[in-house]
């Protein structure tokens, strides 16, 4: 694009001439990122003072000039390309470690800090990080969160979303916001999350930090199969264990990284685990009988321990080399990022390595049994326009195959320009049109980040909802009607914590009043909105199963979700189905413990209050152990809808039809 001399006089005044760069040189080294996606800007601009960012934005959105935050650029799926041009904006001078506060476990930081770095400053202090991405050496906090980028500790610990406390982020507009997820209303830090720079930045974060746990046991074990070493993860939640990491590899991955490595791996086991636990000393003890007890049962061929820090350091070292191994075998590696519900996992695997041999292409397989996403690496020259094409195609099959199986086109990497076709395929028309009215929400005149994410022309390629269910489609049927009369609504449920609005208006969820599915293959169950919390905690103890549910709360599921009233359930939930204010059915995630596709919709609707829509249906984790609370059970919170809420209401409900009794404006 054509940048006006004006807009490059107003950027020099800001930043200084040094750090406002347009030679060839710097444009191609801003230009890609770990993707084949290689986009040429128009400018770099360096960002050496937080303070200047807002500004920065200020007149970027002004000028009408389109961004993108980039730092380390470790994603893989072209999210930090300028296929739009633009200026690429260099945060990585902001990289500074604030505050570590250990009485509060927390630490204040840039931006850009390097996780790794943070890693090494609390690991003296007895504090660690919980999130642990392998490109931690080099990847940022921010760019972690961007892409809601977790790493192999996030079946256990969860991941950077759930892992940061707060953030100020600065929209495309240049107003600044600091997100945080209990605030009232919508989780605004969770929808931002994984949303790749497409609807601001973040300037400033505060993370959690925890003690260091007094001991870490890591174990290797070896299959005959990639199906036995699934099925032993899937015994080990069936028992009530949940891992530290649980990592794997097939033969493919094991051999490139011993090779490259020599990090001890056995070279011809056909799949191998990385299983790590962590805590006191005799619940490891007892947690590792139990561990070593399954493994044999699936017919492991060996189950050792390392037995010294160097032993352990040696076993990741390999897996977090596993990306190095497989480039060293040729000029580029195109690297996957399916996840699947953890049953699904051997008939997706399955698939993969069908269309890897279809396609004859060299490629090897890891992922993060636990969560069940995993990582194809795909080995190519890409200076050969054929192989490039053949990989091309591959990933996009792989990707297909994964959404077949329930699950998702990317749990942490991201959709970028790389994947954002295939959103058609994953999402109903509806949903992508509900993402697009997010993305205008925040960004008007879409500068953030441009062309990613949303696929172009979807409105001809992706499916319309296909919902049977009787309850849901009647009341999507009235919301319609009253859609097109233009008729105020207000949601209710069992009516516990809100104030009676008038009849006329009222609409009712209790007719959605069906415990769908308890998965214990996936751990997971699902049930409508207007079943009550009393109902679902009944329902699961009759299996010995539990959830983080309030035991002394007497409304509903979806009540206790739109009013965000208890913290520990936010995190919890996988799925969600809602009505919105034009009677369009919409869909996010399932049975999948990541999914960064797209805008995540469940946080959006938590504590929206009945304002955005309709909750339908939730899906959500279970556990085989009771679970001790962390939070207490709050009260409805009335607030006023900041301009974050008024503009992705006024997206949603133009006419302001769906009321909510707790906006102070409508008293």
């Amino acid at each position: 694009m054509n940048i006006p001399a004006r807009a490059i006089k107003r950027l020099v005044r800001l930043l200084g001439p040094e750090n406002v760069l347009r030679d060839e040189l710097s444009l191609a080294l801003n230009g890609y990122d770990c993707s084949p996606s290689r986009h040429r800007p128009d400018m770099v601009l360096t960002v050496r003072d937080a303070a200047l960012l807002r500004p920065l934005v200020q007149i970027l959105s002004e000028e009408k000039i389109p961004f993108i935050p980039r730092a380390a650029a470790t994603n893989h799926a072209g999210s930090c390309s300028a296929p739009h041009g633009g200026a690429v904006l260099n945060l990585n001078p902001l990289c500074e470690i604030f505050r570590i506060d250990m009485a509060h476990g927390r630490a204040e930081t840039s931006p850009c800090s390097v996780t790794g770095d943070l890693q090494k400053a609390l690991a003296p202090l007895g504090f660690f990080y919980a999130p642990d991405p392998a490109s931690e050496k080099v990847s940022t906090l921010a760019g972690n969160l961007a892409q809601n980028a977790s790493g192999a500790r996030c079946m256990k610990y969860g991941n950077t979303s759930d892992n940061t406390l707060w953030a100020d982020f600065i929209t495309a507009g240049g107003k600044e916001f600091r997100l945080s997820h209990n605030a009232p209303g919508p989780d605004w830090l969770g929808l931002t999350a994984g949303s790749e720079g497409t609807l601001g930045l973040f300037k400033r974060m505060c993370v959690k930090i925890l003690p260091a746990p007094p001991l870490i046991k890591t174990f290797l074990t070896t299959f005959p199969s990639l199906e036995l070493a699934v099925q032993t993860v899937s015994d080990l939640v069936a028992r009530g264990l949940i891992p530290r990491c649980v990592e794997a590899m097939d033969q493919t991955t094991t051999r490139a990284v011993e090779d490259f490595t020599h990090a001890g791996y056995p070279a011809d086991a056909p799949a191998l685990l990385i299983i790590e636990l962590d805590g006191a000393a005799g619940q490891i003890r007892r947690d590792a009988q139990t561990l070593e007890e399954l493994c044999r049962q699936n017919n492991c061929q060996t189950f050792t321990a390392a037995r010294t820090q160097a032993q352990r350091e040696e076993l990741w070292k390999g897996r977090r080399a596993a990306y190095s191994a497989m480039a060293a075998l040729a000029p580029n590696v195109a690297v996957g990022d399916g996840t699947v519900p953890r049953s699904q996992l051997p008939r997706a695997l399955k698939q993969v390595r069908q269309i890897i041999d279809r396609y004859g292409v060299t490629a090897s397989l890891l992922f993060h049994a636990g969560d069940g996403n995993f990582h194809p690496q795909i080995v190519f020259d890409g200076r050969s326009k054929e192989q490039t094409l053949l990989v091309h195609k591959a990933l996009n099959e792989i990707l297909k195959s994964c959404i077949q199986c329930e699950g998702t086109l990317s749990g942490e990497h991201g959709v970028g320009v790389e994947k954002r076709a295939v959103m058609a395929v994953q999402y109903s028309r509806e949903t992508l049109r509900l993402f697009q009215k997010i993305k205008k929400a925040f960004d008007p005149h879409n500068l953030a980040n441009p062309g990613k994410i949303i696929p172009v022309g979807f409105e001809d390629r992706a499916s319309c909802c296909t919902e049977q269910d009787a309850a849901v489609l009647s009341l999507a049927r009235e919301i319609k009607n009253r859609f097109l009369q233009k008729r105020r609504t207000a949601v209710c449920g069992a009516n516990t914590r809100l104030p009676k609005a008038r009849p006329q208006e009222e609409l009712s969820a209790l007719p959605l009043n069906k415990i769908l599915d308890i998965d214990t293959a996936n751990y997971t169950a699902s049930a409508q909105a207007g079943v009550t919390v009393s109902e679902l905690i009944a329902a699961l103890k009759t299996r010995n199963l539990y959830a983080k549910l309030p035991s002394n709360y007497p409304g509903t599921l979806g009540g206790l979700v739109a009013g965000k009233v208890w913290d520990d359930f936010t995190s919890q939930i996988t799925g969600l189905q809602a009505i919105l204010p034009d009677g369009d059915i919409v869909e996010y995630g399932g049975k999948l413990m990541k999914n960064a596709a797209g805008y995540n919709l469940c946080r959006l609707f938590t504590g929206s209050v009945g304002a955005l829509g309709l909750i339908t249906k939730l899906t959500f984790k279970i556990y085989a152990l009771p679970q001790t609370p962390q939070s207490e059970l709050k009260p409805f919170a009335r607030f006023q809808p900041d301009p974050l809420f008024r503009a992705v209401k006024k997206e949603l409900d133009p006419d302001g039809l769906f009321l909510s009794p707790v906006f102070e404006e409508n008293e």
